[in-house]
Parts: C-alpha cells; sequence; structure tokens
C-alpha cells in the first residue's frame, strides 16, 4: 500500500486547526500526524515529527510566521510548506515563498482545493490559486515594470529569445500549458521544451520559482506579446 501523506497542521484557531484535521483525516491517502497551536511548538515538534506537509498559519501570537518558517526549513528541509492564511498580502505571499514556502493558500478556499494543494505540494508541485496569483501581479507597484523600462535589471530578458519572454510572461500570470499554446499558437509540447529551457538559463526548476524570478528583476509583465 501507498504510504499516505503525512501532514502537520500549525493554527492558533483551535476551531479551525479542529475541523482541518477532521477533514484530512477523512481523506484517502492523507494522515495528520501532528497539530500545534504557536510558533514555538511548530518549531520544537517539526524536527521529531519530520511531516511530509506542513500547513503553516503566518499569524501566530507568540512567534513571527516568516521566522517560524525560516526555522522549519533548518530543522526538516524534507517537508514541504503550504502557507495556510485568512488574508491577502502580496509582501508576505512574496516573502513566504522567499523562505521556502511551496505553496500559498487561502482560508477561504474550497476544501476540495485545499487537497489538490496538499497533493500537489507533496508532489514536489506550487501551488497558488490563479486567482491568487492574478491578485499578487495586480498588486505590483508600477516601479517594478518601470525599473526594466528605464534599463536597469535586464539580465532576465537578455537571457531569453521573444518566445521565451512570451512563455515567460504568461507562465508568471498563471496560464497552464494548454493555455499557452493556444495563446501562442504552438503545441503543448514546443511549450515544454521553451519551459525547459527557460528553466535552465535562470536557473528554476518549477513555474513558480520561475515567477518569482520574473518579480524579483522587474521583467515586464504588462507590455503586448511581441510577435517573433
Amino acid at each position: 500500500m501507498v504510504e499516505p501523506i503525512r501532514v502537520m497542521i500549525a493554527d492558533d484557531h483551535t476551531i479551525f486547526r479542529e475541523a482541518i484535521v477532521y477533514f484530512l483525516n477523512a481523506q484517502e491517502g492523507i494522515q495528520v500526524v501532528k497539530e500545534a497551536p504557536g510558533g514555538r511548538e511548530t518549531t520544537s515538534l517539526v524536527g521529531e515529527v519530520r511531516p511530509d506537509v506542513l500547513l503553516l498559519d503566518l499569524v501566530m501570537p507568540d512567534m513571527d510566521g516568516l521566522e517560524v518558517l525560516r526555522q522549519v526549513r533548518e530543522r526538516s528541509r524534507e517537508t514541504k510548506v503550504l502557507v495556510l492564511t485568512g488574508y491577502w498580502d502580496e509582501g508576505m505571499v512574496l516573502r513566504a515563498l522567499q523562505q521556502g514556502a511551496t505553496g500559498y493558500f487561502l482560508k477561504g478556499g474550497s476544501s476540495a482545493d485545499l487537497v489538490k494543494a496538499i497533493r500537489a505540494v507533496h508532489a514536489g508541485e506550487a501551488w497558488v490559486e490563479r486567482n491568487v496569483m492574478g491578485k499578487f501581479f495586480d498588486g505590483l507597484p508600477r516601479s517594478y515594470h518601470d525599473q526594466t523600462e528605464k534599463g536597469k535589471r535586464r539580465d532576465p530578458g537578455n537571457l531569453l529569445t521573444k518566445r521565451e519572454e512570451q512563455v515567460t510572461r504568461l507562465v508568471t500570470l498563471g496560464h497552464s500549458n494548454k493555455e499557452i499554446a493556444e495563446r501562442l499558437c504552438i503545441s503543448d509540447k514546443t511549450v515544454k521544451t521553451h519551459l525547459t529551457s527557460i528553466f535552465k538559463k535562470v536557473n528554476a526548476s518549477h513555474r513558480l520559482q520561475l515567477a518569482l524570478h520574473t518579480l524579483q528583476r522587474g521583467f515586464i509583465l504588462r507590455k503586448p506579446l511581441r510577435d517573433d
């Protein structure tokens, strides 16, 4: 039999935490192995339990969530961290992803999507819901885009071909391979080939990491797609 995904949940809201535990334990292939109501207990337990996936609330009363995340990554590097939070803060998203979180899930999301997110991050994929990614980039300060137009931070664009720029921009805005293929009138296989090249050039291993790379270097996201 396949071993279940071992999940730990860290959240200071008892009723919410207990409801999630009850729900997840009813799902096939998922087992909640530990709960923690605070950051200090989370960092203490994660090294002992070494869960496959940690659902981590970034806002807890006894310890800054980003510091919890940093310590979790030090104590159990194999543990995938899915940030679980009740409010939107694009700055917090960026910092959490920079600290090693594999995904970001809003508590207002559906229970079915939470299960999908857990399975995705356990499989080594990044998880950010498309509507969240849209909010992320809608909220970017203009300076991120203007910097490239003024000649600053041009290294990502210089590395990529015109077509790779197009693919990168669409990936960053949350489009799937199929949607990118339809938008650019190319095949799914060609999209995958471009992504392989892009990942190698920017030293990224998955789509979310590519999006971060794009954001951090001010790569223009909103200019019209150029033809080859």
